[in-house]
């Protein structure tokens, strides 16, 4: 039931988000990973924030994109921010388990004609961490076409539409 609660909790906060893909849950697994797409003037980036207990992303951070046709798109980016947080502790019967994570945050430049090609569909992410790479991979499109139609609403979302 707990399980349920977060799992339903962390679907409404992806799903108010804007120009935003999340998948993983801090909750119940050891990763959340959030994706945006920002269009600042005439440039396009992807945003990642990573937030684990065990990983954190290198000084270089190197985004890996596998697509549906199995072209291997390779983004090298430029770190943002990477801090530790620690959350108290737990109480699981008479043992305390600690809540520790890093948070770390990455902006990669990305063409047009790249973040188009996002429509086929991303089959798989690979993204430098350390101690180990973390990866991710569907079997459908779950991410592609999402930030794909984020993109297509922030680019066309500048200050003079539709005065």
């Amino acid at each position: 039931m707990k399980r349920l609660f977060y799992t339903l909790c962390f679907f409404a906060m992806t799903m108010s988000a804007q120009a935003q893909v999340s998948y993983g849950d801090l909750f119940l697994v050891d990763y959340n990973m959030k994706i945006n797409v920002s269009v600042e003037k005439d440039s396009v980036f992807l945003s990642l924030t990573f937030t684990s207990a065990s990983r954190k992303m290198s000084d270089k951070p190197k985004l890996l994109i596998r697509l549906m046709d199995d072209i291997i798109l390779s983004l090298d980016g430029q770190l943002l921010d990477s801090t530790s947080k620690s959350d108290g502790a737990v109480m699981i019967g008479n043992v305390a388990y600690a809540s520790h994570h890093f948070i770390t945050e990455a902006k990669f430049p990305i063409q047009r004609e790249q973040i188009e090609q996002f429509n086929k569909g991303i089959k798989k992410l690979r993204l430098n961490t350390s101690p180990k790479y973390h990866e991710k991979e569907w079997k459908r499109d779950k991410i592609g076409k999402k930030l794909f139609n984020k993109y297509k609403e922030s680019s066309s979302n500048s200050f003079e539409d539709k005065f």
